[in-house]
């Protein structure tokens, strides 16, 4: 079986040393994912030839890959002139319109002695008499030509791709990862962008915590391009002793903080350039715009904040689709150390309870829990 597989739109805009680097990044993450076939490129599109004739298991896998807007199974024939390409339509499409209100849709690259509105035309008035029709603009199908100087390829069914970039081409980040509904979708979304999630989680349930986070993390693997997603797991009870002794409506924004501090390690040890939250401007309390600069004051790397302008049901909504909302939805709130957050606290005093805290970030981070998924 022979798969056209079409790049997202936004890789064809890359200069051609930006472009050859993007899609053969993207066929590294399709052969870790599909594990065998032979892959190339060719004139902007990427083809998979495979001994597998299953194309809704295949289907499943591509659709998870990010950088593919959509691909389709084809049949490729050499062709000399116009009638050749009519000829081999009406041997493929026939039984496949029998019955059934049809369109014909051609594209065409280089030089040819017809147009895309000929081949259109001359195959639709080869494959009528076997359908119940033509209609261009709601057909119940569709058939598809695209030539390609003297290669014409045929298919008549079109999968979505997740689109976005391929995971790898923008580097690795942290991720503070909770395991409720917003940290998997945060990182769902850089991994969209590209990016390889480095997961760091602060661990308040114990075991049962930790296999809710694994579970999730099972889930966001089919969409990583076959990238294995390394895991810290902190023991985040041992700092929840140390924050007994600030002010309680400090604990929470004093809990962010100490989290982005051992991001911050954690991004120096693995070469990350940035750390990832679900945070959600206005969300919870410690989600409030002054609390966002007072916990992120001095941390000396960007934090990426993919879910800023999503309010929880536009939240939820892509937690379904991805698949981890299951998972989620059964994490117990563990974050409860304060009954009266504040949601404006003063950095300075945030800063002067930090020193008494007095934390060793890099001694958290050693005693953390390493896990690869």
């Amino acid at each position: 079986m022979l798969i056209m597989i079409r790049p997202s739109g936004e890789i064809a805009l890359k200069s051609p040393r930006s472009r050859r680097n993007f899609e053969y990044t993207l066929i590294t993450n399709i052969r870790n994912i599909i594990g065998e076939g032979k892959l190339w490129r060719s004139q902007g599109l990427i083809f998979l030839e495979i001994n597998n004739d299953n194309i809704n298991d295949l289907a499943q896998k591509l659709s998870k890959i990010f950088g593919i807007a959509s691909f389709s199974p084809v049949i490729v024939t050499e062709f000399s002139n116009l009638q050749d390409i009519i000829d081999r339509a009406k041997q493929i499409f026939s039984d496949i319109v029998r019955g059934k209100i049809f369109a014909v849709r051609a594209k065409r690259v280089g030089y040819h002695n017809f147009t895309s509105l000929e081949v259109q035309r001359k195959v639709g008035e080869a494959l009528f008499p076997f359908s119940k029709g033509v209609d261009l603009e709601n057909p119940e199908i569709e058939i598809f030509i695209e030539i390609r100087n003297n290669l014409a390829y045929f298919y008549h069914e079109n999968f979505k791709g997740p689109k976005g970039l391929p995971v790898g081409i923008a580097g690795k980040t942290v991720v503070l990862f909770s395991g409720g509904i917003d940290s998997p979708v945060a990182t769902w979304m850089m991994m969209k962008r590209g990016a390889i999630p480095i997961i760091l989680n602060f661990n308040l349930g114990g075991n049962v915590h930790k296999e809710l986070v694994v579970n999730e993390l099972n889930v966001i693997k089919k969409w990583s391009g076959g990238h294995k997603i390394k895991v810290f797991i902190v023991k985040g009870t041992d700092v929840l002793i140390k924050l007994s002794q600030i002010d309680r409506g400090n604990r929470v924004v004093m809990l962010k903080r100490i989290m982005y501090r051992v991001a911050e390690r954690l991004s120096e040890r693995v070469s990350a350039k940035s750390i990832t939250t679900g945070e959600s401007l206005s969300q919870v309390s410690s989600q409030t715009m002054v609390n966002l600069y007072v916990t992120e004051y001095g941390i000396k790397f960007p934090i990426f904040r993919p879910l800023i302008g999503f309010d929880k049901e536009e939240i939820v909504e892509v937690a379904r689709k991805i698949g981890t909302y299951e998972y989620s939805i059964k994490l117990p709130e563990y974050c409860a150390i304060s009954t009266k957050a504040r949601t404006s606290v003063e950095l300075n005093e945030i800063l002067q309870q930090e020193e008494k805290v007095n934390l060793d970030y890099d001694k958290i981070l050693e005693n953390s829990e390493f896990i690869e998924i």
